[in-house]
């Protein structure tokens, strides 16, 4: 298979799978956003890996939508790191405690039986 077709099939598999998550994250506007904006840097490099396979040669188009993808991976990051530090991650990391303390509370009364 193309290189370039592998980088095709692979962004647009990550950009899918973004754009879920950003469509079920509800009440968490910054981690929203980031999940968005990652969905849109991988179009956008898949855009750029199209234009390959069609057999455009690397010149200025290409290399704005590869500026646009890093940029927009760069604001999805920090976008993200922004909604961990206003606390939008608490629920999950307060449901990831919760199972754990159910699994050790399980193993102990499985190993005392």
């Amino acid at each position: 298979m193309d290189p370039w077709m592998l980088r095709l099939v692979i962004s647009l598999i990550f950009a899918a799978i973004l754009a879920y998550r950003a469509r079920i994250t509800a009440g968490r506007p910054l981690t929203r956003r980031a999940y968005t904006l990652g969905a849109a840097a991988f179009l956008s490099f898949a855009a750029l890996n199209l234009a390959l396979i069609a057999g455009a040669e690397f010149g200025p188009i290409q290399i704005v939508l590869g500026i646009l993808a890093v940029a927009l991976l760069m604001y999805s990051v920090v976008s993200l790191l922004l909604g961990v530090r206003a606390g939008e991650m608490r629920r999950g990391q307060e449901s990831a405690a919760r199972m754990v303390e159910e699994y050790k509370k399980r193993r102990e009364r499985d190993e005392g039986a």
